[in-house]
């Protein structure tokens, strides 16, 4: 079993903070604060940053400190540029998997149960993010896809969190996965890219 050094640890706290935006968008991050409130020294926390730094999750300014990164326009416009690009390519490997439909067909049970209740919004970005990161990005099974999306997963799932509609989301998810279980994947594709831009102006709305 591995074993996380305290700085490893530090990091995902920090980085669960950011990507549940607990921690808000160009907030300032107390050093001090977080090393009273963990008890511990300064020093992992300073390492943690530094990798949060290097994924795009925090910004540091020299002389001033850290800052919870604040997406602009441009960067969450590329990101969701990306997430298309990725997605769409998961889809298709997702559709040649053998087990994809009995997958796709919990998530609707799931969405039939989100229905049900009102679509809570915590369980609805649960199941945002496994359908996005799990079904699609993992459950796609190709190591490089995998690899390549890893290094700006917390980014994707920051963006999910940013543009979050929990009805229409839910709606959307639906309609990918129904034509996932017709196999008819030009029909997923189709969805999958309407539910992404409909995300992408969402979040961009909500950046202002």
């Amino acid at each position: 079993m591995e074993v996380k050094t305290l700085a490893e640890r530090v990091y995902d706290y920090l980085r669960d903070r950011i990507t549940s935006l607990d921690s808000k968008p160009g907030e300032r991050i107390d050093i001090k604060k977080i090393s009273q409130e963990l008890s511990i020294s300064q020093t992992p926390i300073r390492e943690a940053l530094h990798k949060l730094a290097e994924q795009g999750l925090v910004e540091v300014r020299p002389y001033v400190g850290y800052f919870v990164t604040q997406l602009s326009q441009r960067d969450i416009q590329e990101l969701f540029d990306l997430r298309k690009s990725l997605e769409i390519l998961a889809l298709q490997y997702v559709c040649q998997n053998a087990s994809h439909k009995e997958k796709a067909q919990e998530l609707l049970e799931r969405l039939n149960d989100l229905e049900q209740h009102g679509f809570p919004v915590e369980e609805t970005q649960k199941f945002d993010e496994d359908f996005h990161l799990e079904f699609l990005i993992k459950g796609a099974g190709n190591k490089w896809l995998q690899k390549f999306a890893n290094g700006v997963m917390d980014l994707i799932k920051l963006t999910t969190r940013l543009s979050l509609n929990p009805k229409a989301a839910c709606i959307e998810h639906r309609e990918i996965l129904l034509a996932i279980n017709q196999n008819n994947v030009r029909k997923a594709v189709v969805a999958l890219q309407a539910h992404l831009e409909r995300a992408k102006r969402d979040a961009l709305t909500k950046r202002g």
